[in-house]
């Protein structure tokens, strides 16, 4: 059950929480004695174990939200994540002087990003450049896709069967175990990525 395993990090911010309300209320109260009981508005004592105690909820804060908010996984972990690639026939769409199998639009004038629309499996589709690659040379595996851990055999073997025309979208999962649950990423998508494979640069539609 995947809350069960992101329970862990709940609960280890919920500790967090807890223990800052207690370090609050310690904090105070030693001061507190400090000052009614000793008459003293300084001590060595009770200042450096202020300094340890926020020090070790600062060390705790820092490291949880490293491995929630900027972990970045090794996509061939695979104690960290599972993989798959489906691979789906891409459908031509008629033009008025070709046909086509991709749409590629820039919207960004500021940043060289493109969307790309392509028909797979009966559904339109619409993702970005930045999590998207158009194939068109006679590798199936372009430049910009070589980060994801793609088969290259695989990707060969679909050429053959689908003739240079098909969509092959890798997904990263986060597995279901105690490490990324501490993480509260367990079951969670890590990474989808689109490797958009076509005969050749003429069956993709540019609009400007």
């Amino acid at each position: 059950m995947t809350l069960g395993w992101n329970i862990l990090g709940i609960l280890a911010w919920l500790i967090l929480v807890l223990y800052l309300i207690f370090i609050v209320q310690n904090i105070r109260k030693r001061h507190l004695m400090m000052i009614v009981k000793d008459r003293k508005r300084f001590e060595w004592k009770t200042t450096l174990l202020d300094i340890l105690e926020v020090l070790i909820l600062l060390c705790g804060a820092i490291y949880m939200f490293s491995i929630t908010l900027f972990y970045n996984p090794n996509l061939e972990n695979k104690q960290v994540l599972s993989s798959r690639v489906d691979y789906q026939p891409l459908i031509l769409t008629a033009g008025n002087k070709r046909s086509y199998y991709v749409t590629a639009r820039s919207d960004n004038k500021k940043a060289p990003i493109q969307t790309y629309t392509f028909y797979s499996n009966g559904n339109r589709v619409t993702v970005s450049s930045t999590y998207a690659t158009i194939s068109d040379g006679k590798n199936p595996m372009s430049v910009q896709a070589a980060a994801i851990p793609y088969s290259d055999k695989q990707l060969r073997q679909a050429d053959g069967r689908y003739q240079n025309a098909y969509v092959a979208t890798y997904t990263a999962t986060y597995k279901k175990n105690w490490y990324n649950g501490l993480r509260m990423h367990a079951g969670k998508t890590a990474a989808k990525y689109y490797l958009i494979r076509v005969p050749d640069r003429t069956f993709v539609r540019e609009l400007k």
